[in-house]
């Protein structure tokens, strides 16, 4: 590769890198963000509140859902010993989506461990009740 060429590649890279990622525009507008005690926060530096930012607009976490995992305790008979438990999370609103629940609103079971490809002693698909 020519001296040029190798400077005009890593000059492009060095300006399209700068570019801030595409983000995905919400549908009622742009949001003001709050902090913890519902101010909009101007200085960029305030933690921000989903539950005061969103929760004005959204159903931040209401209802109940119960979601079933099931886990294997190793015995000191070294047998795997199978146990399902009931976990409970929001149902709808704001505060259930993947992210924010870390796999604790979704049922877990064999099925989905050799799906996911993930050991025995997993209790979820995220990091909820992760190893």
């Amino acid at each position: 590769m020519s001296k040029r060429l190798l400077i005009a590649v890593l000059a492009a890279i060095m300006l399209f890198a700068g570019l801030p990622v595409a983000m995905a525009m919400h549908p009622g507008g742009d949001v003001v963000l709050k902090d913890s005690a519902g101010t909009p926060i101007t200085d960029g530096v305030t933690p921000y509140s989903p539950k005061q930012t969103c929760g004005t607009c959204h159903n931040y976490g209401s209802g109940e859902k119960h979601s079933i995992h099931t886990q294997a305790v190793l015995e000191s008979d070294g047998k795997l010993h199978w146990q399902s438990y009931d976990v409970k999370s929001f149902e709808h609103g704001v505060s259930v989506g993947r992210h924010s629940n870390q796999g604790r609103n979704e049922d877990y079971s064999n099925k989905f461990r050799s799906k996911y490809g993930l050991p025995w002693f997993t209790s979820s698909p995220g990091m909820f009740g992760k190893f």
